[in-house]
């Protein structure tokens, strides 16, 4: 037996299986069909068997990535995503190109609060 997990945030159909998979649900198949192999190749279904690899990467890569391009978030997960980030130059980086006044607003509070707390 095979344990698959639908990785996407949506609903995934895979007619040749039988299966309608709800976001993150996992099941049991007896066989890997055409679709799930496709699925799997995609990037829509991961296998289920390997739990231990996933949260012990997953939680780091968000520190470590490179910054995020402000300009394709909302307003409002902009301002979240600048409320977590802890480097200042990153935060420096994202006033030079930032336009939106709410988020300007944040990137300054934020730089001061960390220049407070430094102190």
């Amino acid at each position: 037996m095979n344990r698959i997990k639908n990785i996407r945030p949506g609903v995934l159909v895979i007619p040749d299986a039988g299966l309608k998979l709800k976001p993150g649900q996992v099941v049991e198949v007896e066989r890997l069909t055409k679709q799930i192999q496709a699925a799997l190749k995609n990037g829509r279904l991961a296998m289920a068997d390997k739990p231990k690899q996933e949260p012990v990467v997953s939680p780091e890569p968000d520190q470590d990535a490179e910054p995020v391009d402000l300009s394709k978030l909302s307003a409002t997960d902009a301002i979240s995503k600048v409320n977590e980030e802890a480097n200042p130059e990153t935060l420096k980086g994202y006033m030079e190109t930032e336009k939106r006044r709410t988020v300007i607003d944040a990137l300054k509070s934020r730089l001061e609060g960390m220049q407070g707390a430094a102190e």
